[in-house]
């Protein structure tokens, strides 16, 4: 298997990120901006791209292209859910300038490696387009402050997710990606709303690992299905990671204080190798 980068593309992208809140202080991280999430949701695409030999083989024959915040309706509840980023049969390809996967580091800010830079300009030209059917749907969350009062929101839209994917198009490869913060202290946008730019900012304190640690433990609540029939996400990956939010370099956490990892069923890596084998194993006759 390919070196996976999306991760550290991720961390790397919402460290250099400036998301400029209304009272003039730039962030790295505002939970009003879909900034991460759409960094996430790239590196995961360049990864898909990189490991799945039939992706990139249906993306050089043209017959697969990708769609950003595509609404999809579960037929039977008429729910209605924008996915960050799909991956899709094409009714046909958007040819306006600025449309292939590509230019979108650019536009999302994604901060590449010069081996990643060369790594991409070796892959085949995957372009936007308008969405024929839904081959595999991403959907990408982050867990930074207030762990405990989040948690239910969060595990909620998760669980909407994956509903309304496979309420939408059964076969589709429905995939999560969750970031939790480890950090003990963050410095949230909404708590310093009011705070000036000259002003110094308001910290709030994380009692960790315990608040990690139970954000962890409801995203392992999820239900995770291993074939068309089953109900759940077919790939869920989780990254603790630390995020200050104060400028300082944003970085992954391979473990907590207290030893706690990711367990490996829903680590990073595995996430993107289940998308490549479901992938895999659902279109290869397309």
């Amino acid at each position: 298997m390919s070196k996976l980068r999306g991760d550290q593309i991720y961390v790397r992208t919402i460290s250099a990120s400036k998301v400029r809140a209304t009272n003039g202080r730039e962030w790295q991280y505002h939970s009003r901006s879909d900034a991460h999430s759409k960094a996430a949701c790239w590196g995961v695409v360049l990864d898909l791209l990189e490991t799945c030999p039939l992706f990139r083989k249906h993306v050089e024959q043209g017959k697969v292209g990708f769609g950003i915040n595509h609404e999809m309706r579960d037929f039977r509840m008429n729910r209605k859910k924008d996915l960050d980023l799909v991956i899709c049969t094409p009714n046909s390809f958007i040819e306006t300038k600025g449309t292939e996967f590509a230019s979108l580091v650019n536009r999302y800010g994604v901060v590449l490696s010069p081996a990643e830079v060369e790594a991409l300009s070796a892959l085949p030209t995957l372009r936007r387009s308008t969405v024929g059917s839904v081959l595999v749907a991403l959907e990408a969350k982050a867990c930074m402050t207030e762990h405990i009062k989040a948690c239910p929101r969060l595990y909620d839209e998760l669980s909407s997710s994956f509903q309304t994917i496979h309420g939408d198009t059964k076969n589709a490869v429905a995939a999560a990606f969750v970031t939790i913060n480890a950090a003990d202290e963050f410095m949230s946008p909404v708590r310093n709303r009011d705070v000036g730019v000259d002003e110094p900012v308001i910290a709030s304190s994380h009692p960790q690992p315990k608040y990690a640690k139970r954000v962890l433990e409801k995203i392992m609540e999820l239900p995770r299905r291993s074939g068309e029939d089953g109900v759940g996400y077919d790939a869920l990956g989780t990254l603790f990671v630390d995020c200050r939010n104060d400028g300082s370099d944003v970085t992954i956490v391979e473990a907590l204080s207290d030893g706690t990892e990711v367990d490996p069923i829903v680590n990073y890596q595995s996430m993107i190798q289940r998308i490549a084998s479901s992938y895999a194993s659902r279109f290869r006759a397309l």
